[in-house]
């Protein structure tokens, strides 16, 4: 798992990377040829394109998110970490020491990522377009090849192929290296393509004319129909999920002994019907910084109103119109989503995938035992709460000052049919647990905190879940710590209010009960983005979220200034440290490492962050993801690219 996360961030990173290139652009490639995704088969699980290189550079440029990494106090730090940036891209599959300098200096037009699983094994390949940049192009490979025969040991092969060159190396195994490391490359008609297989390469000579399978198929052409066939845009993507995952999967090693195979599990459970996803991006449209949008394509696999069989069941999203958010939201919250889930239909879809996992009837066993276990909390789980969930969802992140490791928040809201009873249930259910106690609060008396006590290095007890102890990994010799190490509960104003700390329930019941007039909704930067929002999707979606950039960053900014990040007690924090600094403990590999503490006053980020907000809408095949990032009212944008 942590190399299949350090592929996809990599990747990621590398992008950013290469919009903070500073050398200046170069005219785009004049004549037009088949657009490197003609040239993939249908073997392709995921297509990465950024459609004109220079384009791209010049737009991120003149955008205020670019004028953010050259800006003159934070340039040195964002120069100090490119290089560590461009290790991790190599960590994308790329073996051949291609570097994003120099795609930068090769690339007059579009330059394309695409991972495919071939008959036997999988590959990575990469398409730049390098029309009028010969010698440069011709720079880079001589580079290359002298750095892989000096420092990888490896050896060079040619072999003639459909009237084409193609250069195979061979890289020298490392100590205790199974896999032999190996790349092609071929030149063709101002082309570069390169590969970590020669089939892979072989196969794009092939269809060198544009005859590819890819553009051709049904899931492709269902997600192109939605999205538009790409004018005047950055960066497009398409993916099959389940495909992609099991490429990526083989790639990282593949699954352990014993371990749980998720993709499977996935496909049987219903999310198969998932087939696959894409959209584009835009940078400085004139109205908006970044725009972007994502069609997901999953046709019904039932006449059900459902639509989905199994555990897919749980993606039902109906469409509403726009909601106010509620009362007792506090108008200093970082971001807010508010959601449409058939919450209930949703649990008990679960129990498929559930059982599946397990290889046990065990889903109606643990719900009945809540109820029924002398030893246990004796609630009607399914009746008292579940039952009584309505389809409204809040989800709230917010920051308390000074900054401190405990500063970031969380608070999720779900809307209630019948408060007393889900109140009844979830104070009997507290009242049975060892760890909760009652948060003092004069004007609510019944917020609940639970206090995770330190896991025992030495003994791991599950009492009443003995069914999944074949699950725990013996070498870790210890529990998976918890994602929050306190959290707290509530029932007030037809929400069952959960958040990661007692002190945000009691804060957000103070602003309802003060009735005070300073709300979200009449915040500036909320009314801008919801105002774009609207104007843009229209009110009909069935989730909307927006992003507060100022008051989102400014914590996580000063934590990292002070080297404090990773001991954070946030939940994304706490998803991190799980899943890269433990991966790094077992697999003894080197931490991305990150010296902020010349970085300056946050302030000076302050002029460049602006609100960004996306939404969701169902549609009868899948579901369409738009979002867009604002321009600052008072100013037009920066042109970077001018000052360089």
């Amino acid at each position: 798992m942590n190399s299949t996360i350090r592929i996809c961030t990599g990747v990621l990173t590398g992008l950013c990377v290469v919009l903070c290139s500073f050398a200046p652009p170069v005219a785009t490639a004049a004549e037009p040829f088949p657009p490197n995704r003609t040239l993939l088969s249908n073997q392709t699980q995921a297509v990465f394109e950024i459609l004109d290189v220079p384009q791209l550079e010049t737009r991120w440029g003149n955008s205020f998110a670019g004028a953010l990494s050259e800006a003159p106090e934070l340039k040195p730090f964002f120069d100090s970490q490119r290089e560590t940036l461009r290790q991790r891209l190599s960590e994308s599959g790329l073996a051949f020491n291609l570097t994003l300098n120099d795609i930068h200096a090769i690339a007059s037009g579009e330059a394309t990522l695409g991972w495919m699983q071939l008959r036997n094994t999988n590959a990575v390949c990469i398409m730049i377009d390098t029309r009028g940049r010969d010698a440069a192009t011709a720079e880079v490979l001589q580079r290359i090849d002298a750095e892989l025969k000096q420092h990888r040991g490896a050896t060079m092969s040619e072999l003639p192929y459909q009237g084409h060159t193609i250069s195979t190396y061979v890289l020298k195994k490392k100590l205790g290296q199974i896999k032999v490391e190996q790349f092609s490359y071929v030149r063709i008609a101002g082309r570069l393509i390169a590969a970590d297989q020669i089939d892979a390469v072989k196969g794009i000579v092939d269809r060198i004319a544009g005859t590819g399978e890819l553009v051709k198929a049904s899931d492709f052409a269902a997600v192109e129909a939605k999205i538009g066939e790409g004018d005047d845009q950055d960066i497009r993507w398409f993916v099959r999920p389940l495909g992609f995952a099991r490429v990526l999967e083989a790639r990282s090693g593949g699954l352990k002994k014993q371990q749980l195979d998720t993709i499977q599990l996935l496909q049987e459970q219903g999310f198969d019907a998932i087939l696959s996803a894409g959209g584009h991006l835009r940078l400085d449209d004139g109205k908006f910084d970044v725009r972007h949008q994502t069609y997901i394509h999953a046709p019904p696999t039932t006449a059900l109103p459902s639509k989905y069989k199994l555990a897919g069941r749980m993606l039902q999203f109906p469409n509403v119109d726009e909601q106010e958010p509620p009362a007792w939201v506090l108008p200093t919250v970082a971001s807010y989503l508010d959601g449409n889930w058939k919450l209930e239909e949703a649990f008990w879809a679960a129990e498929t995938l559930v059982n599946q996992a397990v290889g046990d009837e065990i889903f109606r066993r643990v719900v009945d035992g809540i109820k029924k276990d002398k030893d246990g909390p004796q609630i009607d789980l399914a009746n008292d709460i579940v039952a009584n969930f309505r389809d409204r969802l809040i989800l709230l992140t917010d920051n308390v000052h000074p900054v401190s490791k405990h500063s970031e928040r969380m608070l999720i809201g779900v809307r209630l049919q019948n408060e007393a009873v889900v109140k009844a249930a979830v104070d009997k259910a507290m009242k049975s647990d060892p760890n909760a106690k009652e948060f003092p609060y004069a004007h609510h008396n019944w917020i609940w905190q639970v206090t995770q006590p330190e896991a025992s290095d030495d003994e791991i007890e599950l009492e009443g879940f003995e069914d999944f102890e074949e699950f725990i990994d013996e070498s870790e010799g210890k529990q998976t710590p918890p994602l929050l190490n306190q959290w707290a509960i509530t029932v007030y104003d037809g929400y069952l209010m959960f958040s990661s700390h007692a002190q945000m329930l009691v804060d957000s019941i103070e602003h309802h009960r003060q009735a005070k007039d300073e709300s979200l909704s009449a915040a500036t930067d909320f009314i801008r983005i919801r105002a774009a929002l609207l104007d843009q999707y229209g009110p009909d979606r069935a989730i909307w979220r927006v992003l507060r950039s100022e008051s989102a960053f400014r914590a996580k900014y000063e934590l990292l200034r002070r080297g404090e990040l990773k001991e954070s007690d946030s939940v994304l924090a706490a998803i991190v440290r799980r899943l890269f600094v433990q991966s790094n403990a077992e697999t003894d590999e080197e931490e991305l490492q990150v010296d902020a503490s010349e970085l300056p006053d946050f302030s000076i980020l302050t002029k460049h962050l602006q609100p960004s907000g996306v939404t969701l809408k169902t549609e009868p095949a899948g579901w369409f993801v738009r979002g867009l990032m604002l321009k600052p009212d008072e100013t037009p944008a920066p042109s970077v690219a001018a000052q360089r």
